[in-house]
Order: structure tokens, then C-alpha cells, then sequence
């Protein structure tokens, strides 16, 4: 399952090595992750190029996971639509020739495969946003509260926080020179 033995991919010489599949992802995603509540199955379409000791991936992934708000921790669907291009290095190519490639994997000699499935897993769990939202918590801004406690924004905190720290006393004499102009 996008696991290929290197060999195979090696015979796509001249024109690349095309692959198209549906994955269900559930139990994988469930096991590595506690926020994935739910995956849609994952559309994967992609190629493989031979280039100079390198096999260069590029992969086209869509599905729509169910996680939790960050905020309310209701379940929020997100649709994800992701490109993965990653360079495997098949034949030891030497480190200055590999700095055009923001990601490359080197292939184990005794188990020459190169496993897109693993990437694909793992670039998903990567895609997850930190920030996840309702739609009505976008479009209303609303925090969380309950008795005698609500979450407020890092402005409002700041603000209250400055108005809590002005001592009266002091807050007396900010005015004091004003008033000797006068008279």
C-alpha cells in the first residue's frame, strides 16, 4: 500500500511512475492522534520521478477530518487539500547536491523501498492547524464562560491588567501639576 520497492520505480527511466488510490486512514490517524475524531476517506493521487540517484515525489492529497474546536472542543470539519513534494535518496547522492530539496529521505540499503504512505500519514498530522474554530465561534468571537469565570483575549487581559496597576495615590498626582498652571 504506496510502498514500492525501489527496483520497481527504477524501471520509469524515462517517464514517471503514476499511482492513484483511496486510503481509509481511520484506525492510523485515531492511533497517532486523539484530536482526529473522524477522517474522510483520503483521495491520493501522485507521481514519482527518477533524477540522478533521487526519486522525487510529488502527491496531490485531499480528505476532510472531524477534530475538536480548540476553544469548545466541538467537532469542526476540515477539509484538508494538501501537496507533498519530498525527495528520497536512493543512491547515497552526496549532501551539496540535495540543497535544492526542502525534504529528502534517505532509503535504507537493506530495505531499499520508498514509502509513501508513512508521508502522506505524517503530513497530514502536520496539516492540522493549532487554531480550529467553529463557525459560529469565527463569525461571533465567542469565549467560553460559566459561573464566576470567562476566558477573555490577551487585549482585553492586557488592558484590565494596566487598569488594575494604576495606584490611586499615584493617579492623584497626575493631575497635581496641572492644577498649579492655573493659579
Amino acid at each position: 500500500m504506496l510502498n514500492w520497492d525501489v527496483q520497481e520505480v527504477r524501471r520509469y527511466k524515462d517517464k514517471p511512475f503514476t499511482f492513484k488510490e483511496t486510503l481509509d486512514l481511520t484506525k492510523e490517524m485515531q492511533t497517532r492522534s486523539e484530536d482526529v475524531l473522524a477522517i474522510s476517506p483520503v483521495e491520493v493521487e501522485g507521481q514519482l520521478f527518477n533524477d540522478h540517484g533521487l526519486v522525487i515525489s510529488d502527491i496531490k492529497v485531499e480528505t476532510t477530518l472531524k477534530v475538536p474546536s480548540t476553544r469548545s472542543l466541538l467537532p469542526v470539519e476540515l477539509p484538508l487539500n494538501i501537496r507533498i513534494n519530498e525527495a528520497y535518496n536512493i543512491d547515497d547522492v552526496d549532501e551539496e547536491e540535495l540543497e535544492d530539496y526542502n525534504v529528502v529521505i534517505p532509503v535504507d540499503d537493506d530495505n531499499p523501498t520508498i514509502n509513501v504512505y508513512e508521508s502522506i500519514v505524517d503530513n497530514i498530522l502536520l496539516s492540522i492547524p493549532s487554531k480550529i474554530l467553529t463557525k459560529k465561534e469565527e463569525e461571533e468571537n465567542v469565549m467560553p464562560s460559566g459561573k464566576n469565570w470567562s476566558v477573555i483575549s490577551e487585549e482585553e487581559y492586557k488592558k484590565q491588567h494596566e487598569e488594575e496597576h494604576v495606584n490611586p495615590e499615584f493617579a492623584k498626582l497626575k493631575n497635581l501639576f496641572n492644577d498649579d498652571t492655573k493659579g
